[in-house]
């Protein structure tokens, strides 16, 4: 018998089955396909059928202005303002040309915020004309404060602020004619019908270059030409309000040791506090008035959390307002098909741009404030948290970030468990090409068994592994998947 006609047969077989071996291996799903199938099934499973159209960009707008901080304007009255102790001895009239002094006015001098007064004294002399850069803000990207605390003047007036396109809000009435005074001083008794001085605060929470304006108005005044003790309304106000509007508003120097005293405000460590004097008649006024230029008939404290708004530098009626669009990325690693936390990366990116703004004034008034030109610079990411615990590369545009490279265990979950710290900065790095609107963010998982897979932003109609929110939107807790609500228009 012929061996080879019983081998042929058998050869042959065995090739066709090597063959067909062969070929269902090239046709099994790899292990990324399989973790993103799985995870596509428990998504629908949990969330609904995904709409064709559905896209994954949850962020309010192309000009979104808020980073790490507010979308609305939220104005707070505080109760009352800065607390100087007991001054209720203090007394200090229109015949008085003395400056209220810590030391000098009571026995024992003021005990509480006595740094603050006494620096005003060396920053603002009576009656001596004070240059200084005009005050006009922005809003940062955090909460910050407003607090007036010493009142030169005798003229009456409506301390107020305005943000954005809001109406505006008094923050107190000077309703006394004492020539100087702090609050827990008496007022007079003529106009204020008794009672103490209380120039309040105002806490401000605005998005990112919101104007953000401090004025008097309503201003009148108390002369001998109009009778005396008289409560003149026919002195010509004057013609128009004075502070951050027209340039009767300027920046004060004053130490950097010194930060007010606040009852009740918990400030953070590097909080910063910026001083403004208010300027309240202007030059050449009816009555035989005449402004001094010594910009203390109001001096506020502004006092950011940690910082405060923004100057515009104004140069020949234009400057520059430096803003951001931001959005937060939340991503699923992958390590888990059916975890629905979205915090395995959770990171912030913002495209930082600067502004160029003209402004037009008439008779000193700002009339229009237009942007002519938009510049881009630096952007930036910020890792808030990751509740991972496979090493990844994240990519931004074009900048890459490993955590097992940046001294972070990867087993160890960060900021996803307990008191969540929705503030924490984890990771902080510049990054190079991003597009705002091309979401060109990708994460690289090192998963099971070294088998490596990438996670991108995912195109409409794809099941999420990744989704961008406003900042704002905070992430979930371990193994607490984010509600249904969250995806829009995912169907029922």
């Amino acid at each position: 018998m012929n061996m080879k006609n019983y081998l042929l047969p058998l050869a042959v077989a065995f090739g066709i089955m090597a063959f067909t071996a062969c070929t269902n291996d090239m046709d099994m799903p790899s292990y990324e396909e399989v973790q993103k199938q799985n995870f596509t099934t428990n998504f629908v499973a949990k969330y609904g059928t995904i709409s064709p159209t559905q896209k994954w960009d949850f962020t309010t707008g192309d000009r979104q202005l808020s980073t790490r901080g507010f979308t609305t304007i939220n104005t707070v009255l505080l109760e009352n303002g800065i607390d100087f102790g007991d001054v209720s001895q203090i007394k200090s009239t229109v015949k008085d040309s003395r400056w209220l002094h810590s030391e000098i006015q009571i026995p024992g001098g003021v005990t509480k915020n006595g740094a603050l007064l006494d620096a005003m004294v060396k920053a603002l002399p009576e009656a001596k004309p004070k240059t200084g850069k005009p005050a006009v803000l922005v809003a940062p990207s955090n909460g910050f404060y407003i607090f007036p605390f010493f009142s030169g003047g005798c003229l009456t007036y409506d301390l107020k602020v305005k943000v954005g396109d809001q109406d505006p809000v008094t923050v107190f009435t000077k309703d006394w004619i004492n020539f100087q005074t702090v609050n827990g001083m008496a007022k007079d008794n003529v106009y204020a019908q008794g009672g103490t001085v209380n120039m309040r605060g105002i806490y401000i929470e605005a998005p990112v270059g919101t104007l953000v304006e401090i004025y008097i108005d309503n201003i009148a005044c108390h002369t001998e030409a109009a009778g005396t003790n008289a409560y003149n309304k026919a002195f010509p106000a004057p013609a128009d309000v004075a502070g951050t509007t027209n340039g009767r508003a300027i920046y004060v120097d004053v130490d950097d040791d010194v930060m007010p005293e606040l009852d009740g405000i918990e400030l953070k460590e590097n909080a910063v506090v910026k001083y403004i004097g208010i300027e309240d008649i202007g030059t050449n006024r009816p009555l035989g008035f005449s402004g001094d230029s010594d910009f203390n008939d109001v001096v506020l404290a502004v006092v950011g959390n940690p910082d405060v708004p923004q100057e515009k530098i104004i140069t020949e009626d234009e400057y520059e307002v430096k803003t951001c669009r931001p959005k937060r990325y939340m991503i699923e690693d992958l390590g888990a098909t059916d975890d629905f936390d979205f915090n395995d990366v959770v990171v912030d990116v913002e495209e930082y741009t600067v502004e160029k703004h003209k402004v037009v004034r008439e008779n000193g008034k700002i009339k229009s404030d237009e942007i002519i030109s938009t510049e881009r610079s630096t952007s930036k990411a910020l890792i808030r948290a990751m509740g991972g615990t496979i090493d990844f590369e994240l990519t931004v545009g074009d900048t890459k970030w490993v955590k097992s490279e940046n001294g972070f265990n990867v087993k160890t979950m960060y900021n996803t468990q307990g008191n969540i710290n929705y503030d924490k900065v984890l990771a902080e790095f510049d990054v190079e090409g991003w597009e705002y609107d091309l979401n060109n963010v990708s994460i690289a998982v090192n998963g099971k068994d070294g088998k490596m897979f990438t996670v991108k932003f995912p195109k409409a109609g794809e099941a999420p592994m990744m989704i961008a929110v406003d900042p704002s939107q905070k992430w979930m807790g371990e193994r607490i998947s984010v509600p249904k609500d969250w995806f829009y228009t995912v169907d029922e």
